[in-house]
């Protein structure tokens, strides 16, 4: 049987005696990373869109707007999609895309945040998490004054047919301000599988 050294002892008690807090400390580092890098490909989805929106309004007004959302955003969450690894979308639980559908674990951050607005909270409206499909992060997508004009409760005609031509089962209306429209949704899958 062989015999246990002070080096070989030493060594083991310096790794089973890693405290819960140390070992937590782990986890949380690996989850801040892929937070940290989901926070920057929104901040760049959100970057990009915004600008090509405003000049869209400026240029051509609400049906301008509606055409380059139609097209623009999908084209920009793709990109960055193939760019990162990550899968990018936006989902709404009134969503104008049909492809923005949420599944189970996106209402429930959808939910999560329009419980946190209606308790006062409107600071940090995010979410992450380890899942079995991977890392996923969710982030608020809320209705600025910007969005009312074509996700507001009064719309113009002009933008009525618009999102007749672009979205026919459009549902993404009668918002206020403040409001959660949906959520910039991310799963970086897990690459283990």
């Amino acid at each position: 049987m062989p015999r246990l050294t002070l080096a070989h002892a030493a060594f083991a008690i310096s790794v089973f005696s890693l405290s819960p807090l140390q070992v937590s400390a782990e986890q949380g580092k690996a989850e801040t990373e892929p937070t940290q890098e989901a926070r920057q490909l929104v901040a760049r989805f959100a970057g990009q869109l915004k600008p090509q929106l405003k000049q869209a309004l400026q240029s051509g007004g609400p049906a301008h707007a509606i055409s380059v959302c139609a097209e623009v955003a999908p084209a920009i969450a793709q990109s960055l999609s193939l760019e990162s690894g990550w899968v990018i979308r936006r989902a709404s639980d009134k969503n104008r895309n049909p492809t923005a559908h949420p599944d189970t674990w996106e209402q429930t951050q959808i939910d999560a945040f329009k419980a946190a607005i209606l308790a006062g909270e409107t600071q940090n409206l995010e979410s992450s998490e380890q899942t079995a499909e991977g890392f996923r992060y969710a982030k608020a997508q809320l209705t600025e004054g910007l969005c009312l004009t074509c996700h507001g409760k009064h719309l113009d005609d002009d933008t009525l047919d618009a999102l007749t031509a672009f979205y026919p089962e459009d549902r993404a209306q009668g918002y206020e301000l403040g409001e959660v429209r949906g959520i910039f949704s991310l799963l970086k899958p897990d690459a283990r599988k």
